[in-house]
């Protein structure tokens, strides 16, 4: 493969590191499994690779070529999902607001903007509904909630500990208690937020790590939020 082929692979490892947990998520509190999630998932990780074709072509240097190929992994991943869910595709088509709206939002408000990044964990967080849909039907919003508000609380993390101000580290704390009373409003176990005692750590008192380091963090965090996840939900 080409050098220039290679780099319309999305090499975010946080973003994949998300959504196979999010997936992981919708199949282990689902408690059951089909052959049908696996060309549902590889269609989802085709649609969250073309963000980078998308990139391409709307920056400067975009051209016909990245267009193409954003083009034909949104199109491949639609026949997927057609082909798997017959009729029933209709009950997520409500779903793509969230990523027509990172798209439009990337484009306008900029990539790091916090609504953009907030949209984005959100758009990630669907793999745990759309591998539950895949399984039993019907969209699980309380799952969608559960999910979605924990990822997002890594965005304010993340904020406070490159602010190091105390308005950052509040908005983090503030963050963290939105999130348990939307676990509480609705029935989630507030245990499943238990990884989330790092985020008030660090709003408390933020310690210093190398960004590897940090990112092996969240990802234990999320091995945490997984098995709480299919242990209480």
């Amino acid at each position: 493969m080409s050098n220039d082929m290679r780099s319309y692979f999305l090499k975010e490892y946080g973003a994949w590191s998300v959504l196979i947990i999010s997936a992981l998520t919708g199949l282990g509190v689902s408690r059951a499994f089909s052959v049908h999630v696996i060309p549902v998932f590889l269609a989802l990780a085709l649609l969250v690779n073309a963000k980078q074709a998308y990139s391409t072509w709307t920056s400067q240097s975009g051209g016909k070529r990245a267009f193409v190929l954003f083009i034909m992994q949104v199109l491949i991943a639609a026949a997927v999902f057609i082909m798997v869910f017959g009729k029933d595709v209709f009950t997520l088509l409500p779903l793509l607001f969230f990523p027509t709206a990172y798209l439009l939002m990337r484009k306008t408000i900029g990539e790091h903007a916090l609504l953009t990044e907030l949209v984005g964990f959100v758009v990630l967080s669907l793999a745990s509904i759309i591998v539950k849909f895949t399984l039993f039907g019907g969209i699980d919003v309380r799952l969608a909630v559960g999910v979605s508000f924990y990822f997002m609380a890594g965005v304010f993390k993340v904020k406070a500990m490159l602010s190091k101000t105390i308005k950052g580290r509040g908005i983090s704390l503030l963050y963290v208690t939105s999130a348990v009373l939307a676990y509480r409003g609705m029935h989630i176990p507030l245990m499943i937020l238990l990884p989330l005692l790092d985020n008030i750590i660090v709003a408390a008192a933020p310690y210093r790590v190398k960004l590897q380091t940090a990112g092996w963090i969240e990802v234990a965090k999320s091995m945490i939020f997984l098995i709480l996840m299919i242990g209480l939900y």
